[in-house]
């Protein structure tokens, strides 16, 4: 039957169906909103009540602010002291008091008589264990964490420990708490969820499990001992939430229960493993998000897509996912990298900011992401900045100053970098610790290594490895951390000697980078993996090294930047050019000569060629100044290469030059500047051909599969008058590469070997790869020569008007070019003597003249056209 009335804590008795409270068998002055507080705290005593619960429950059908909530607590602690209801932080209160029947003992969780404010409940399960859950009556869905789901299920049932182990507002709770869900009706003795965040006393950590458990446990007996016996027989699941501040005593409890309980099953969360021997970490990375461009249907599909647009609609049901905002959406969530706490405190932005605003405005996150719309979350994700600081929280102070230091780190990093940007140099100034420190702090490279390690596993740092298992692990800072560090550097007194020392370590990078290419001690396309690994460091690194004047430094980081980005950079590589050009002045070392060689080749083929003789010239005289240097024969052998790779070809003295300073002991890496010059410099095109295939046969020893020196290749078999074979070549390279993403050598290969297909006559076989090639033409900057085949395929098809404008805009395009291939010349030549043959001179020239006035944006419809216009 139902107590009529109920004792705690020796002078307090409760009447619910009288509504009324006796303190020492006297009525207590009490509002009826407090007694209604008071009757749901009593009803789950011993359980975290939510405010907006209780808010519920008190204030049914009204809504009213959190601190109408606090002034009944305040009230109902006047009268019964302060030890009765707990605060925990963030979200909600506790009646910790023990509760009987007034009548006679019961257990704590006595039942109430229904009311308002109470539903009927069955009889509490035998003292020693009441089966609790824990776990919110509601559960929100899970999004985006179907596999991780799976695989945590698979793992519990496997093994019998299993730490869910990420950063902080990844998503862990919500995860395990699914977990539970899921397997409510699984094991004989249920399953419990306990919060470990309110405990902040090791030793009151096994009283907080068997609270949560509901078992109570005997007066005197060890805590722990107590526990693991009342659990030996059981058989349930158990979660420890949010373990990483008292990493060390859950560690020792959940091992001394794993052990003392075959039947148990425990998953922690964590941002740190406990490192036991039976624990299977489950590390949780980030929610997915798209990688290209999607409609907003298929964006719906990604967990970090999905998330953010069920929380904007919990802010405001009229906010919709579209095709127009959806960029602006997966941009939000991939620079929020895919953390679930961020994009939620995002979302709870929207309706006010809209998304364009908010996505624009991430670069101020700390600020921006502070309002969150779950009133019963914990303090720590009511905001980022919050959930920061308590990760920031845990770590000793030669982990926070490497943590702050990480913050000059773009990207991702090698340890040996993290080593020298982070650790104090030997006879360096050490960084003076907090202020009740008596010593200031010296981190050498083994204590990097140490914080390093420990910020991996407090989920602060990500490891980073690479598809290949002889690369050696990389670690970044995701985003959000990594603003955070910025603003703990930008506080510090050491902002700026930091970022010097990350200009100055990665200068020294890339020096080793440019021995490591030319020693041949690694082949071409690993060095261009491992340099692209630092393409952001080496662009920080570069902007501070320009203010602080060091040339030489500035100068190494161009010379690696132009070898290792992509060549469809452009604009960046020009810039490169530019930056170069204005800070190298006087300079004559070997930074310079190898930044000279970078900026040599892009040249090469950029329609700021007019730059290149002069550049040509004065690199080829520092270089003969320096022939007694060091390496002084290969700067000099290099710097004539590239000459020759200028016009005017046939320079004999110059060639012969060349040759007598190759030495055949270099490796493949250094012989292939001088092949590329001497093919480019003889005009025989058999000896053109013979070099192409020694160059194949040079980037397969040096380890580089680049595939223009095969579209070189083609075009050298065309010209010795080959076509088929150019066919061939350039038909096995489309193979070889469409499956891929190189769509600057997709681009060469399609213009070769559709113009051997053009050699033949064949335009059916030219249109499609000409038709596939012209619109990506820019990214190589190979407009003007696809305009020559373009204006060719115009005249073999009886188009004389198309091809004649055509041949115009060709000639008005090529006053910056120094050199063109001589099979484009060639195709050129016989459109224009078709077009005129076609036209007659007069006419033809009009034409032309008119083409002249084309931009590239017109080619297409004009070289594609099936009938000729006016």
């Amino acid at each position: 039957m139902r107590a009529a009335s109920l004792r705690f804590a020796d002078r307090f008795e409760l009447q619910p169906l009288e509504r009324r409270l006796l303190v020492d068998g006297q009525p207590a002055t009490l509002g009826s909103r407090a007694l209604d507080v008071l009757i749901a705290l009593i009803q789950r005593a011993g359980e975290l009540v939510g405010k907006s619960e209780l808010i519920d429950l008190a204030w049914p059908g009204v809504v009213v602010e959190e601190n109408n909530l606090q002034v009944q607590v305040s009230a109902l602690r006047k009268v019964l002291g302060g030890d009765v209801i707990t605060t925990i932080p963030g979200r909600g209160y506790r009646f910790t008091a023990r509760v009987e029947d007034a009548t006679h003992a019961a257990s704590p969780r006595t039942s109430l008589p229904s009311s308002p404010l109470s539903s009927p409940r069955s009889p509490p399960p035998p003292a020693t264990l009441a089966l609790r859950t824990n776990l919110p009556a509601g559960l929100p869905r899970l999004l985006g964490r179907d596999e991780d789901l799976a695989a945590l299920l698979s793992l519990i049932e496997h093994h019998r420990l299993v730490t869910l182990v990420g950063a902080g507002g990844m998503g862990k709770t919500r995860l395990a708490q699914a977990l539970l869900h899921s397997r409510t009706e699984a094991y004989p003795h249920g399953v419990c969820w306990v919060e470990l965040a309110p405990v902040t006393d090791a030793a009151a950590l096994p009283g907080a499990i068997a609270a949560a458990l509901g078992i109570r446990l005997g007066a005197g007996e060890e805590p722990l001992d107590g526990l693991a016996a009342a659990l030996a027989s059981l058989t349930l699941l158990l979660a420890l939430d949010n373990a990483e501040h008292l990493l060390d005593a859950t560690a020792r409890i959940a091992g001394v229960l794993h052990a003392a309980a075959p039947g148990l099953r425990i998953v922690v969360t964590s941002q740190a493993p406990l490192k036991l021997p039976p624990e299977r970490v489950y590390r949780l990375e980030a929610l997915s998000t798209p990688q290209g461009a999607v409609s907003a249907a298929q964006a719906l599909n990604f967990g970090a897509v999905a998330l953010f647009v069920e929380r904007a609609q919990a802010a405001d049901a009229r906010f919709a996912l579209t095709d127009a905002n959806a960029p602006a959406v997966i941009e939000l969530c991939r620079a929020l990298d895919g953390l679930a706490l961020a994009i939620e405190l995002a979302a709870a932005r929207a309706p006010m900011l809209g998304v364009q605003r908010l996505a624009a405005s991430l670069d101020e996150r700390l600020r921006l992401l502070t309002s969150s719309r779950n009133r019963d979350a914990p303090a720590r994700q009511q905001t980022l900045r919050a959930a920061l600081e308590w990760s920031h929280g845990f770590l000793d102070e030669r982990e926070r100053i490497v943590f702050r230091r990480l913050a000059v780190i773009a990207g991702s990093a090698s340890l040996e970098l993290i080593q020298q940007v982070a650790g104090d140099a030997p006879g360096g100034r050490p960084v003076q610790g907090p202020l009740d420190a008596q010593d200031p702090v010296e981190l050498d490279e083994w204590a990097v290594l140490d914080a390093v390690t420990v910020l991996v596993e407090r989920s602060l740092l990500v490891c980073v490895v690479g598809d290949d298992a002889e690369s050696p692990p990389r670690y970044r800072l995701l985003d959000s951390p990594r603003a955070f560090a910025r603003e703990l550097l930008a506080r510090s007194d050491e902002d700026d000697l930091v970022r010097d020392r990350h200009a100055r370590a990665v200068a020294t990078l890339c020096e080793a980078l440019h021995h490591a290419r030319l020693s041949g001690e690694i082949g071409v396309d690993a060095w261009g993996e491992r340099a692209r690994a630092d393409l952001d460091n080496a662009r920080e690194a570069l902007l501070r090294a320009q203010a602080l004047g060091d040339t030489d430094a500035a100068l190494a980081i161009i010379a690696m930047l132009l070898f290792a980005l992509p060549r469809t950079l452009h604009a960046e590589r020009n810039a490169l050019c530019d930056r170069f050009d204005a800070l190298a002045g006087g300079a004559q070392g070997p930074m310079w000569l190898q930044a000279s060689l970078g900026v040599a080749m892009q040249y090469l083929n950029s329609v700021h060629n007019p730059r290149a003789q002069a550049h040509m010239r004065r690199m080829v005289e520092v270089a003969r100044a320096r022939i007694d240097a060091p390496d002084g024969r290969f700067h000099l052998y290099r710097a004539l290469a590239m000459s020759l790779a200028m016009p005017p070809a046939g320079r004999e003295d110059e060639d012969a030059e060349l040759c007598a300073l190759e030495d055949p002991d270099w490796p493949p890496q250094r012989l292939h500047y001088g092949l590329i010059g001497l093919m480019l410099n003889r005009s025989d095109p058999r000896e053109q051909l013979r070099l192409g295939h020694r160059i194949v046969a040079n980037c397969r020893a040096g380890g580089d599969a680049n595939p223009i020196y095969l579209a070189n290749l083609a075009d050298a078999q065309l010209l010795a008058g080959d076509p088929e074979g150019a066919i061939r070549t350039g038909i096995a390279l489309l193979a070889q590469l469409q499956p891929g993403r190189d769509e600057y050598g997709l681009a060469y290969a399609r213009l070769n070997t559709a113009a051997a297909y053009l050699a033949l006559g064949d335009t059916r076989s030219f249109r499609p790869l000409a038709e596939q090639g012209w619109p990506l033409a820019a990214q190589a900057d190979l407009q003007r020569y696809w305009c020559q085949y373009l204006s060719l395929l115009a005249a073999l098809e009886g188009r004389p008007r198309a091809a004649a404008r055509l041949a115009g805009h060709v000639e008005s395009g090529t006053a910056g070019l120094l050199r063109f291939g001589e099979n484009e010349a060639l195709a050129g030549a016989r459109a224009q003597r078709l077009a005129r043959e076609a036209l007659g001179a007069a006419e033809f020239e009009r034409l032309k003249q008119d083409g002249m006035l084309l931009r590239n944006a017109d080619i297409g419809a004009l070289a594609f056209a099936l009938t000729d216009v006016d």
